[in-house]
């Protein structure tokens, strides 16, 4: 009796078992945590390009104060022009759970460690260090925020560049001891 085509059963599970095992090993090499530390940069990067965006739209200084103590970047229009984060009118925009703003071993422009570094960028606040954007879409000058997991993990550690004069935001990635560009 010649044989019907197709596959048996037990085929069919030999080869779904072949896959799973193959799945199971491939798996773990694959880093969700270096995938979700690229969208809390990335998520840095859009808040300091709207709060340019915002500053440049409404014509007035815009204030974007990193939160360290509480994961996030305050953004706030400063209507009276005083220079301080008083108005209650900002927006905040939090980092993904399990991120947080760290103070990295190395810098990116070779400062002291900390939250945020720049040469003249930063002024520092009750609430945590401050970047100004400017009604012509300039900022105070450059400057890096860096994001980091609880643990210190190394590999999780992202800084993000701003140029002062141009507003234009880069990531940078701690691979191997060294900060790398990233590429999108």
């Amino acid at each position: 009796m010649p044989r019907s085509r197709g596959y048996t059963i037990i085929e069919v599970v030999l080869v779904l078992s072949l896959i799973a095992i193959m799945a199971a090993m491939v798996l773990p090499k694959v880093s969700f945590l270096r995938f979700r530390q690229d969208a809390n940069g990335r998520l840095v990067q859009k808040t300091l390009i709207s709060a340019q965006q915002t500053a440049v739209r409404k014509n007035v200084n815009v204030l974007v104060v990193i939160d360290y103590a509480s994961s996030r970047l305050l953004v706030l229009p400063d209507a009276n022009d005083n220079g301080l984060a008083d108005d209650a009118n900002g927006v905040s925009w939090k980092l993904a759970e399990g991120a947080k703003f760290a103070i990295p071993t190395s810098t990116v422009d070779a400062a002291t460690p900390y939250y945020a570094t720049g040469t003249t960028a930063i002024t520092t606040t009750a609430a945590g260090p401050m970047i100004t954007f400017y009604p012509n879409g300039s900022a105070s000058g450059d400057a890096y925020i860096y994001v980091g997991v609880p643990n210190g993990r190394a590999d999780a550690l992202r800084a993000v560049e701003l140029a002062g004069s141009t507003g234009r935001t880069r990531l940078y990635r701690y691979v191997g001891a060294r900060w790398v560009l990233s590429t999108p």
